[in-house]
């Protein structure tokens, strides 16, 4: 008697699992499409790119806030000096003068890949008083980051123009 109770609860089982499964396969496609916009790269630059606004000053009353994920075309040019650029307000760089090798648009957290061949890059993003970059060198290069062969270079993209320390 229990095997008979069983068959029909299986089938039951059965049909409703099987009345999910077209939702759980166009899951399952948008889940492939979007991880192949996000293949994993094996060798350029991934990262965060980050908004910071406001007061950032420090206070035992609240934990140092980091930012929040934005999206932004990421400008990825060959190593660009202080000096190849016109600089304004010292972190909005225009007229530059090294080669734009490509870009990138981040996803709606900020989280962007791109693909590149071993060197040194420079990167900015795209903003409404030109192309922001706010970190330098000692020898005033503007955001120097160094892709090596085999490897992925990780960096947090931080834009705080509108934040006061």
């Amino acid at each position: 008697m229990e095997k008979l109770l069983l068959l029909p609860l299986a089938l039951l089982l059965f049909c409703c699992n099987g009345s999910h499964q077209t939702t759980s396969n166009q899951e399952q496609v948008a889940q492939s499409d979007t991880q192949a916009q996000q293949t994993p790269i094996e060798q350029g630059i991934s990262g965060k790119v980050l908004w910071q606004a406001g007061n950032q000053m420090p206070s035992p009353d609240a934990p140092p806030r980091k930012g929040r994920g934005v999206q932004r075309t990421v400008y990825i040019y060959k190593l660009t000096n202080g000096s190849q650029a016109t600089t304004t307000d010292g972190v909005f760089h225009a007229n530059i003068q090294t080669d734009l090798v490509t870009e990138v648009e981040t996803d709606a957290d900020g989280n962007f890949a791109v693909r590149l061949e071993p060197g040194v890059y420079s990167l900015f993003t795209k903003e409404e008083k030109g192309l922001y970059a706010n970190l330098f060198d000692g020898e005033n290069n503007i955001y120097p980051v160094e892709v090596q062969e085999g490897q992925v270079t990780h960096v947090e993209f931080l834009i705080n123009y509108e934040a006061s320390y």
